[in-house]
């Protein structure tokens, strides 16, 4: 259903150079150093905002990266999920984990963030600009190391069909295990009836396989949440998740996220609905999937 997306994940081994304290949730750090990466890389117009730059429909740090606008926002197409969150206390030696999902055109166009993930090493990470040494970049779907000890593979570096394997369930679990923030009405969700969580997958799904590949996409939306409104909800526990990061673009150079973390049990008729689960493992749901929100788990009954 979904082999028209092209996609690769970048596990990436870092080792801490030098002590410090860095933000528990380290997904906005990790974008952060990226982004910067790849600006210097392709911006010619440093003094210039991406929403006021006459140029940024051509601009590779925009398409690649920081998408400023149009029929799909915001959306970027990458994910990231930074392994063991948690830890602000950083020393030498430590080790830092984190996957980067490429899809659609970013996935074609893999290199590009392989050079990030090589000139990270030169970027102060955090606000006291912790040092790491890049130890290795692997695809963990397929086994291969694409960088390690100063050598590329590039022919490792190849993007893939995204393959989803159907099956029957009567039963879904799924755990978020990184903050998630799904936003109707400027609110932050309550609880998370199965219909809405459908909506908010199917749309994400819409807009970047609209922005990020030659795709049209056709399925019954209207259908799909009608019988998605049939799924019970058998149990849910949230947990709120105050979280603030740095953004230029407030007066104050802090961006308040309010999320929430926890787990849904759903019963009814899902097998058409496993696909759709499936493929959001890679896509996330809610907003900040470029920092590492909206990441699950997903286990069925059989």
């Amino acid at each position: 259903m979904f082999e028209f997306l092209q996609i690769i994940t970048l596990r990436a081994t870092y080792e801490c150079q030098t002590g410090g304290r860095l933000p528990s949730y380290l997904g906005s750090t990790v974008r952060g150093v990226l982004g910067h990466c790849i600006h210097d890389f392709s911006c010619h117009y440093q003094d210039k905002k991406c929403l006021d730059c006459e140029k940024k429909e051509e601009c590779l740090y925009v398409k690649s990266f920081s998408n400023t606008g149009g029929e799909a926002g915001a959306v970027n197409p990458y994910t990231l999920y930074v392994h063991g969150e948690g830890r602000q206390n950083w020393k030498r030696g430590d080790i830092c984990i984190f996957d980067l999902t490429l899809f659609g055109t970013g996935a074609e166009q893999a290199y590009i963030y392989l050079d990030a993930l090589q000139a990270a090493e030169q970027k102060g990470w955090g606000a006291e600009r912790l040092s790491f040494r890049l130890m290795q970049v692997v695809d963990p779907d397929t086994g291969k190391v694409i960088y390690a000890g100063g050598k590329i593979w590039i022919r490792n570096l190849s993007p893939r069909p995204l393959q989803i394997m159907e099956r029957n369930a009567s039963y879904v679990s799924l755990f978020f295990d990184t903050p998630l923030r799904v936003v109707s009405g400027k609110k932050l969700f309550e609880r998370l009836p199965f219909d809405m969580l459908l909506k908010f997958l199917m749309r994400r799904i819409s807009l970047l396989t609209t922005t990020y590949t030659e795709f049209q996409l056709e399925w019954d939306e209207k259908r799909l949440l009608e019988q998605a409104k049939e799924v019970k909800t058998l149990s849910e526990y949230w947990r709120e998740v105050p979280f603030k990061r740095y953004s230029m673009n407030q007066k104050e150079g802090k961006l308040e996220l309010p999320s929430k973390t926890g787990w849904a049990l759903y019963e009814g008729d899902l097998s058409m609905f496993v696909p759709i689960l499936e493929v959001g493992k890679y896509l996330r749901i809610g907003k900040g999937a470029t920092i590492g929100f909206g990441h699950y788990e997903v286990s069925y009954d059989r």
